[in-house]
């Protein structure tokens, strides 16, 4: 839907990643396979990196 390569997709921030995920029609399937798929991230290392803080 956006045309972002997966390079750009990468250095989205945060916040733009989230903001570009709550743009998608209910029919795109990235939002349903988020929510669906189980994910525990316990090391503050990832958590820093997933977050950018």
């Amino acid at each position: 839907m956006y045309g972002l390569t997966a390079e750009q997709i990468a250095a989205l921030s945060t916040r733009r990643f989230v903001v570009l995920i709550g743009g998608l029609p209910g029919e795109a399937r990235f939002p349903e396979l988020w929510r669906t798929t189980p994910r525990t991230v316990t090391d503050p290392a990832e958590i820093a990196r997933l977050t950018g803080r």
